[in-house]
């Protein structure tokens, strides 16, 4: 018995260090540490959610590839697949493309597929004699060509579409990827430049935005892709149907935006015109974008007026391309003296509004953090000048940065911002709920001295996560994730966070055999059971 109960312990030890991933208490988890150097520095990080509420997170490495004898530079791209209850699904992360780069990594993206599998986009040197010396050596060698790939990988880790993905090798300057799922599809864009290698300023020779259409079998729809654009744009992607989607771009005149069939077809006969800004001082791209739940999307960007001076327009499309704030948008500030920049958007199908959230700093008032609400048919929820939720009065240059925003059914918001307390390592992240009046309902402050980078933040139903990549001198590199139950509390299973934190009624219950594989129900013998407020007991069957 004494052996027994000893086993038991054991395995209960066992799986209290392979389950609680997500944290319990206001401190992130690193997931990922590596010493600055190795193969598993993370460079940048991405983050989507499954249907199954599971996590990919993608990230990229600096790192030595050699062919042959020589010496050369490869920028890697990872996965990782968490569960629901944050556990890694891999016992190491699944090395999606291993080819030699340039000194620079191209941008690469992260969706996730109609089934649950992970959908990346990257560019690399396929072919190594491109590869150059980088100057800092004889042996050592970089490419200089990005070669645009894409991989689909499935939650038990095969390659679907191949070991090297599918890949366009005629095209060698595709430093920019991005892809869209629609319904069983995958849209696949990149933005490709041809020169004719004679060195000079000029000799830029062809550019273009191509598309490809790929079905869920890895099938091309056409026999090469598709050149979408001439002009040097680059575009933001949202759905709209299972078989439609929208496209916003920026253009001479303007903003458009596109509702494109899956033959890349005009639904409306052309593009609609949804603002006149154009700027040359201020990108305007991407365009922050999100579905309305309605087949449109809600729009906000960053307009420049004159000197240093911006604000933030927001436009609302409707699914028959008719627009709820107007021929040019709204500004989320209704003012031109201050200079508001860096802007996120959430939308809510339930309450047909929109959220904005920015930062401004307003004349000798110092720094904030700033919200702005609109109705689909462009009402002012909050002030004209918008609802400041942090200020500082003080011209210290440490102010705030903003993380993102998101949309409750019941027309609350959640919100997540940096408090910068000093350069470096010297940032708190802050997250906090409000309800459709834009009265403060909880808030709290997650991890101190922290340097997050490549932010992604997804709010949810039941609950909001935080992926980033965390650096700094007294720390190793690393994929750094948090969770926040939308009721403020941080252990609460997700599904019942509408309970009192101290109630343990119907709490949700998890079962797992001696050996840490979950049950369905309790198996014959000893079971251990998960509760949802983190306790574990056991049970005899």
């Amino acid at each position: 018995m004494k052996r027994l109960y000893t086993l038991m312990l054991l395995a209960m030890g066992c799986m209290t260090a392979a389950m609680a991933q997500w944290n319990t208490n206001a401190t992130p988890k690193c997931i990922y540490e590596a010493p600055a150097g190795s193969d598993y520095y993370a460079c940048t990080s991405k983050a989507v959610r499954t249907a199954d509420s599971k996590t990919w997170i993608a990230w990229k490495t600096w790192g030595v590839k050699y062919v042959g004898e020589t010496k050369c530079l490869a920028v890697r791209t990872y996965l990782q697949l968490l569960s629901a209850d944050g556990v890694p699904q891999f016992d190491e992360p699944i090395l999606v493309n291993d080819h030699i780069t340039a000194s620079w990594w191209s941008q690469y993206s992260l969706q996730v597929a109609a089934d649950g599998s992970a959908i990346v986009t990257v560019a690399d040197g396929r072919t190594e004699e491109t590869a150059i010396p980088t100057g800092s050596g004889t042996e050592a060698y970089s490419a200089q060509t990005f070669t645009p790939a894409i991989y689909k990988v499935s939650q038990e880790g095969d390659m679907l579409w191949g070991l090297d993905g599918v890949e366009y090798r005629q095209y060698t300057n595709a430093e920019f990827t991005r892809a869209i799922v629609v319904g069983e599809d995958t849209y696949f864009f990149f933005y490709n430049q041809t020169y004719d290698g004679s060195g000079t300023a000029d000799d830029m020779t062809d550019y273009g935005t191509f598309v490809q259409r790929i079905s869920d079998d890895g099938t091309e729809a056409w026999d090469t892709p598709r050149k979408w654009s001439d002009d040097q744009v680059f575009p933001t992607l949202v759905p709209s149907t299972d078989s439609e989607f929208l496209l916003i771009e920026n253009s001479p005149l303007g903003a458009l935006c596109h509702r494109l069939n899956a033959d890349l077809e005009e639904v409306w006969g052309e593009a609609v015109l949804i603002d006149d800004n154009s700027s040359s001082d201020k990108s305007m791209q991407p365009y922050k974008a999100v579905s309305d739940g309605q087949g449109g999307a809600a729009v906000a960007f960053v307009r420049a007026m004159g000197g240093f001076s911006h604000n933030i327009r927001v436009q609302h499309i409707y699914a028959d391309g008719s627009l709820g704030f107007g021929l040019t948008g709204l500004d989320a500030a209704d003012t031109e003296d201050n200079d508001y920049d860096y802007c996120n958007i959430a939308a809510n199908p339930a309450t047909e509004q929109i959220l904005v959230d920015f930062e401004s700093q307003i004349n000798d008032n110092g720094y904030h953090v700033m919200l702005q609400g609109f109705s689909y048919d462009g009402d002012y929820l909050f002030e004209p000048l918008g609802l400041s939720i942090a200020q500082k009065t003080t011209n210290s240059g440490y102010a705030f940065g903003s993380v993102g925003c998101g949309a409750l059914s019941n027309g609350d918001w959640i919100v997540a911002y940096r408090d910068v307390q000093a350069w470096g390592a010297n940032t708190s992240f802050i997250i906090r709920r409000y309800d459709a009046d834009g009265k403060q309902l909880w808030t709290r402050t997650i991890g101190r001295n922290l340097d997050p980078s490549s932010i992604t933040f997804i709010v949810e139903e039941d609950a909001s996560y935080l992926f980033y990549r965390e650096y700094a001198a007294a720390k190793n590199p690393g994929i750094t994730v948090f969770r926040i139950a939308n009721d403020g509390t941080y252990s609460q299973a997700v599904g019942i966070s509408e309970q009192p934190a101290s109630s343990t009624a119907a709490c949700q219950q998890h079962y797992y055999s001696l050996d840490g594989k979950q049950l369905q129900q309790p198996g014959r013998g000893i079971s251990i059971v998960r509760h949802s407020d983190g306790t574990m007991s056991k049970v005899m069957k």
